[in-house]
């Protein structure tokens, strides 16, 4: 066959480009730092006893139907319940829509800028 005829263009060996299996150079390599706390994770532990929970702006019961607490009948009502205030108190960290998708802080580190 001719490749004028088919109107494919066909490129030499010598021309196309192949991606190396090297590591990364230090200069494009990000370093990742550990940014400070705003808070200590370990001052307000679980409760045993939580609250009820209840809905705010972000996290709602429409949500909460998303999320996959296991097969019905494996965790019992308070697991549930414990759950639930955990994804409230924790709802910054949680996007349940694309519009709410967020990067990192730059303080993790910043991009890299390829070109």
């Amino acid at each position: 066959m001719d490749h004028q005829i088919l109107g494919a263009k066909y490129k030499s060996v010598l021309k196309k480009v192949r991606a190396l299996n090297e590591p990364m150079t230090q200069d494009l390599k990000p370093t990742l730092e550990i940014p400070p706390l705003s808070r200590d994770p370990y001052k307000k532990p679980l409760s045993p006893n939580p609250l009820i929970f209840q809905e705010t702006f972000k996290v709602i019961h429409e949500r909460l139907q998303a999320v996959n607490f296991g097969p019905p009948g494996c965790l019992s009502k308070d697991e549930i319940n414990l759950l639930k205030n955990i994804i409230n108190s924790r709802e910054k960290a949680i996007s349940f829509c694309e519009e709410e998708i967020k990067l990192l802080k730059h303080s993790y580190g910043s991009l890299p800028r390829y070109q």
